[in-house]
């Protein structure tokens, strides 16, 4: 991975990611989308993961009949 054109291995990624790359419950999708993340630029992945996080948001409350924003 990198970051800037800096290689980054999973013992250099913070702990909560360590966690989740190494836990075998953890989907494919997620540990991919997560090694993609820290290899980018921190801004840019972190607008990226709202954007998309938004977008699931919304399709949830669209099956599930839901209005306004509430904790999910």
């Amino acid at each position: 991975m990198s970051l800037h054109g800096k290689s980054m291995d999973i013992a250099a990624a913070p702990a909560p990611a360590q966690d989740i790359l190494s836990d075998p419950a953890a989907s494919d999708w997620l540990k991919g989308a997560l090694q993609g993340a820290l290899a980018r630029d921190p801004v840019d992945a972190l607008n990226d993961a709202l954007a998309l996080a938004g977008i699931l948001e919304e399709r949830l409350r669209e099956i599930l009949d839901l209005e306004g924003p509430t904790e999910l």
